[in-house]
């Protein structure tokens, strides 16, 4: 369990280090303008966000009109769905009747689709790429980048940067937790040259499998171990293992090499 908090942290960090200070150690730097930011490559530019990509919104069609959503098969995002970084499938599913007559809208494949209002903002910025045409509710903002950024590049700087991001996009004493679309839109991001931005895309993807090869391993290591301790205390306690000649192992037994010297 340890193992996997470090591997959460570690992960982060990789990808951080990744969106901000490029994959060549050697790259002359500068200065990014942006305090928590610090220097990134002498040859990134640091651009407003909303230069690098259009906002649209979201909407709830009335759940009072069942033909809005009996039968329909337009996927319909809200904050439940965002468990995972590709999105193709909702839980809910809309009419072409409930898009026509509601404030949701259609959004086109390769967003960058982020939850805007929920108390999650507390801890993380749950964000996704939708792989099909969605819809969304008014929780949710997708961001639909230009020829400048990738939608990838975008995404890895926001899980690389989650807490500096939040205190910068959140309302100070605000009641509610929300990203400020004005603070949004201004929030300065590192761009560097399309190129770069994939071979950095690419390098993250590799990691981030190695990664969750490592997770996998280790929860299952510990289903394992906890289905052995189950059965080990379920045979001691119905009598298939005989405890009767057990005693506590004494002080030499734990430490043989200590009592030996």
């Amino acid at each position: 369990q340890s193992l996997i908090r470090l591997l959460k942290e570690k992960r982060q960090a990789v990808i951080s280090h990744a969106v901000t200070k490029g994959l060549n150690p050697d790259a002359p730097m500068k200065d990014s303008g942006v305090e928590w930011l610090g220097e990134v490559p002498e040859h990134w530019e640091m651009v407003p966000l909303k230069y690098l990509c259009s906002f649209s919104g979201g909407g709830t069609p009335s759940k009072d009109n069942l033909s809005y959503w009996s039968g329909g098969d337009i996927p319909w995002v809200s904050p439940k769905d965002m468990k995972s970084f590709r999105i193709s499938n909702t839980q809910d599913k809309l009419t072409e009747k409930a898009v026509e007559e509601s404030s949701t809208n259609f959004v086109d494949s390769g967003a960058l689709i982020m939850v805007v209002r929920s108390g999650i903002l507390q801890r993380t910025i749950p964000i996704a790429i939708n792989s099909v045409r969605v819809t969304l509710n008014q929780d949710m903002k997708a961001l639909k980048f230009n020829g400048r950024m990738k939608t990838e590049f975008a995404a890895n700087y926001i899980l690389g940067n989650v807490d500096s991001l939040l205190l910068e996009w959140s309302k100070e004493g605000a009641t509610v937790e929300s990203i400020e679309q004005e603070y949004l839109s201004a929030s300065l991001f590192p761009v560097p040259p399309c190129e770069e931005q994939d071979q950095i895309n690419n390098s993250l993807e590799e990691q981030m499998n190695t990664f969750a090869d490592l997770e996998e391993n280790s929860v299952e290591g510990i289903q394992y171990l906890q289905e052995r301790r189950t059965a080990l205390i379920s045979a001691a306690v119905t009598g298939k293992i005989d405890v009767r000649d057990w005693q506590p192992a004494t002080e030499q037994q734990e430490h043989p090499a200590e009592a030996t010297a």
